[in-house]
């Protein structure tokens, strides 16, 4: 259990210096209804920008809310984890430095049991 009774799924997000993005682990697997997502971006120079940072590809009655950055390291999603199978979103970071935005495509598994392409 996660925050006040809460579960809560951790996704690491690093960012190589070339800028490919990587999100571990991928896909996420959440197994319980109304989950938070937790995005920690692990690499020093890089924040999530103040709104976006989690986007959901697809219309999903799953995720009924707009993703927020708690902080700039920090984003979070709700999931409710109603809809078994996968969701692909969009992660982006934005480089400290250069304002240069990176996004990588990951996907989001609800359901038990092993992810199916």
């Amino acid at each position: 259990m996660g925050i006040l009774g809460i579960p809560v799924k951790h996704v690491t997000v690093t960012v190589a210096a070339d800028g490919t993005i990587t999100c571990a682990p991928d896909p996420v697997s959440v197994t319980s209804k109304n989950a938070l997502i937790a995005f920690n971006l692990a690499t020093d120079g890089y924040s999530f920008p103040d709104t976006d940072a989690i986007v959901i590809n697809t219309a999903n009655s799953d995720f009924p809310y707009e993703s927020w950055t708690i902080k700039p390291q920090l984003a979070g999603i709700a999931d409710l984890c109603k809809i078994l199978g996968q969701t692909k979103y969009t992660v982006t970071v934005v480089d400290d430095a250069t304002g240069q935005s990176y996004s990588l495509d990951p996907v989001i598994h609800n359901g038990n049991g092993t992810p199916t392409p």
